[in-house]
C-alpha cells in the first residue's frame, strides 16, 4: 500500500513540473513575439534606423566665398559746425550807436560791427591826461629841488634828515606818475573798445542788441561764424581708433545735397574714449569754399582704414558666433558642417567680411541663420531659376 502512494505522489510532483516548464515556454514566446506586434511589422523592420530628413534650399540661402578687393571701412555721421565762430561782447558799459552788419552779412576781420557813445569816454581820457601831466610836473619840481638840496648837503648848509625828505618826495612823484599813466592807458582802451571790430572773417549769424539800448558790460551783441571750414564731431569704435591717422581722406554724403559727394579728412582725435559708449571722438574738416553747406546739417561718411587687393571674402550674413567663436554652416556634399573661421576686414556698406582662415574660395556656407538647419542635417539645393 505504501508503495502504492509513493508511485501517485511522484506522479503527481512530476505532472505539476511539467505543467510548470509547460506554461514558461508559452510565456517565452509571447514576450519574443510581443515586440513586433507593437511596432505593426516583424522584428527585421524594428531593427532599420530611420531615414534622416532631406531639407531644401533656395538659392538664396546659400553663397559662395569668393575673392576680391576689400576695405576696411568705419561709418561716421554727425552734425556739421563752423570750425571757427565768435560771439562778440560789450567791453564797455554805454548806449549802443551803430550797428549795421545784420543777419546773414559777410563780415572782414578788423570790420567794424558796432560803435558805443564815445562822449563821456573821451571825457574821461581827457581827465586822465590832465592828471598824468600834473604829475609830471610835481616829479620835475621835486628832482630840481632835491638836485639843490644835494649841493647845501654837500656844503653843510642843511642836514640830512631835510635831504632824505627831499628826495623821498622825488620817490613819490615817480610813483604817481607811472599810476596816472596806467590810469590813462585804461580810459584810452575803454575808448577803443566802444568801437566793436570782427575777429575773423565770417557771417553774421544772429544779433543780440539793436541801437539806442543801454547795454552793460559783457552784454551779447553779436554771433559771427566762418563756414569757408566746417567740422564735424563722430565717435570711432575703440577698436579701430588704431587705424585712424591725422589727415584721412572721409567720403560724405550730406542731406539736402543728394548724390553730391563731399571730401573731408581727420584733423584731430581725441586723447580719451567715451565712459559710457568707450569710442573715441574725432574731428574731420570739410572745406566749404562755396559756403555751400551750413551749421546743424547732418552729415554721413565712411573712414577707409585698411585696403586688402586679394582677399578671401564672405557675406557677412553667413557669419554668427557660438559661444564666443565666429563660425559658419558649411555644405560638405549634402550634408551640413560646423566651420569655425577668423574674420578680418569689414565692409557694412557692401555687406561681406574678409576670412583669414577656417575657408578657403569656392567653399558653399549658409547665407543666413535659417533657425531649423542644425549640423548633421542633410539638405538639397533647389535647381537654379531661369533667369527671364
Amino acid at each position: 500500500m505504501k508503495d502504492v502512494f509513493r508511485r501517485s505522489r511522484s506522479w503527481r510532483i512530476g505532472a505539476v513540473v511539467t505543467a510548470a516548464l509547460a506554461i514558461v515556454a508559452a510565456v517565452g514566446v509571447v514576450v519574443l513575439k510581443a515586440p513586433p506586434e507593437r511596432g505593426g511589422g516583424d522584428a527585421t523592420a524594428a531593427a532599420t534606423p530611420p531615414v534622416a530628413r532631406v531639407m531644401e534650399l533656395s538659392e538664396i540661402d546659400v553663397t559662395t566665398v569668393s575673392r576680391g578687393a576689400l576695405e576696411r571701412v568705419v561709418p561716421l555721421s554727425g552734425t556739421l559746425r563752423p570750425l571757427e565762430q565768435t560771439l562778440l561782447k560789450s567791453k564797455v558799459a554805454g548806449e549802443l550807436r551803430t550797428m549795421p552788419a545784420r543777419e546773414g552779412e559777410s563780415v572782414r576781420a578788423g570790420q567794424v560791427i558796432a560803435r558805443f557813445d564815445e562822449i563821456e569816454l573821451r571825457a574821461r581820457v581827457a581827465e586822465k591826461r590832465a592828471n598824468l601831466e600834473a604829475t609830471r610836473a610835481q616829479l620835475g619840481l621835486a628832482k630840481k629841488t632835491w638836485t639843490m638840496n644835494a649841493d647845501l648837503l654837500a656844503k653843510g648848509f642843511i642836514s640830512q634828515n631835510a635831504a632824505d625828505n627831499v628826495a623821498n618826495s622825488v620817490t613819490v612823484s615817480e610813483a604817481n606818475l607811472a599810476s596816472s599813466e596806467a590810469q590813462l592807458d585804461v580810459v584810452q582802451k575803454a575808448l577803443a573798445d566802444a568801437i566793436v571790430r570782427s575777429p575773423i572773417d565770417g557771417v553774421i549769424s544772429e544779433r543780440f542788441a539793436q541801437p539806442g539800448e543801454k547795454l552793460p558790460v559783457d552784454a551779447k551783441l553779436v554771433a559771427i561764424v566762418d563756414v569757408t571750414r566746417m567740422e564735424l564731431e563722430a565717435e570711432v569704435p575703440s577698436s579701430d581708433i588704431a587705424f585712424v591717422k591725422i589727415g584721412q581722406a572721409v567720403e560724405f554724403t550730406i542731406e539736402g545735397f543728394a548724390g553730391k559727394p563731399f571730401t573731408g579728412s581727420v584733423e584731430r582725435i581725441n586723447p580719451s574714449a567715451d565712459e559710457r559708449s568707450r569710442a573715441v571722438k574725432v574731428y574731420v574738416l570739410l572745406p566749404n569754399p562755396r559756403r555751400e553747406l551750413r551749421g546743424g546739417m547732418f552729415a554721413k561718411g565712411s573712414l577707409r582704414l585698411a585696403a586688402e587687393r586679394q582677399a578671401t571674402l564672405m557675406a557677412l550674413a553667413a557669419l554668427r558666433e557660438e559661444r564666443g567663436e565666429s563660425v559658419v554652416y558649411r555644405l560638405e556634399g549634402d550634408t551640413v558642417t560646423r566651420q569655425a573661421v577668423t574674420v578680418g576686414l569689414l565692409d557694412p556698406g557692401r555687406g561681406v567680411v574678409q576670412v583669414l582662415s577656417g575657408l578657403e574660395p569656392g567653399a558653399r556656407v549658409l547665407n543666413a541663420n535659417l533657425g531649423n538647419v542644425k549640423p548633421g542635417d542633410r539638405v538639397r539645393e533647389a535647381p537654379a531659376r531661369p533667369k527671364s
